[in-house]
């Protein structure tokens, strides 16, 4: 899910999508084109796809970090993008495809998932809350849309599995989008504020382990049940990480997180 400004919505390539529009798409290993979209990527990783895909794969989140990401600063960005490294190969290829198609496929990340449609929140004024933008963009040699079937944003969604990975990245792309400022007090992204944040969103073990073992618990409340559930639930570390980076990085007060 991107974050796009006003002034650029009317830029983006592909066909503006609502509700109750319907478009026509299957993909299958029939199709003439199949595993063609898993090459040459510049696949944007959001940070539930970490905790399911390094889960998936059985290793911590510093080894998914070295082994399969690449992490990008991109010109007037302050917060960096993470992108899955493709293999090095010929092709380009996902790292996680096989011949026999994607061998992570129940824990595949939310762009894959989403495909071909692309979600997006659209920011107006400061203080208007952002409102959600969808596209149909399956790339040119694409063979899916002249299927027959057809398909709602809600039945796309039912079918690929999508609700929640779905719901974490609209978190994820509201918390994304209060980096449009520079919060850093010139100490930038790389700084130690912006590597704690980082890895509050992205590597959940090293969060965990910080949460458990700094002085974190005497300096923060967090209720007995909340602690034993963040022990063990990847999930709710992260929804708990966010929290705690807009208390951390902007002052925003906390439910969840109380200064003692």
């Amino acid at each position: 899910m991107r974050v796009i400004r006003s002034e650029t919505a009317d830029q983006l390539s592909g066909k503006s999508i609502g509700d109750g529009d319907r478009f026509r798409f299957r993909c299958h290993p029939g199709i003439g084109c199949f595993n063609r979209c898993c090459r040459n990527l510049n696949l944007f990783l959001y940070p539930y796809d970490v905790v399911r895909l390094k889960q998936c794969l059985g290793i911590g989140s510093d080894q998914f970090i070295d082994q399969y990401v690449d992490i990008v600063l991109r010109d007037g960005n302050f917060f960096p993008d993470v992108l899955l490294r493709m293999s090095d190969d010929k092709e380009q290829t996902c790292p996680f495809l096989t011949d026999a198609g994607c061998s992570v496929y129940p824990d595949r990340p939310d762009t894959c998932r989403t495909f071909p449609i692309e979600h997006g929140l659209r920011y107006g004024k400061p203080g208007e809350p952002p409102r959600e933008i969808s596209f149909f963009r399956p790339p040119d040699f694409c063979l899916g849309p002249h299927e027959s079937q057809e398909w709602t944003l809600e039945t796309w969604a039912q079918d690929q599995d999508a609700k929640t990975h779905n719901k974490m990245t609209r978190k994820w792309a509201a918390l994304k989008g209060m980096f449009v400022t520079d919060p850093w007090q010139g100490q930038g992204p790389n700084g130690p504020k912006g590597r704690m944040a980082f890895m509050a969103t992205y590597n959940v073990d090293a969060f965990r382990e910080f949460l458990l073992t700094s002085s974190f618990l005497k300096r923060y409340k967090v209720k007995k049940d909340r602690l034993a559930r963040l022990r063990k639930d990847d999930t709710a570390l992260l929804l708990f990480g966010m929290e705690w980076v807009k208390l951390f990085v902007w002052g925003l007060p906390s439910k969840k997180i109380r200064p003692r």
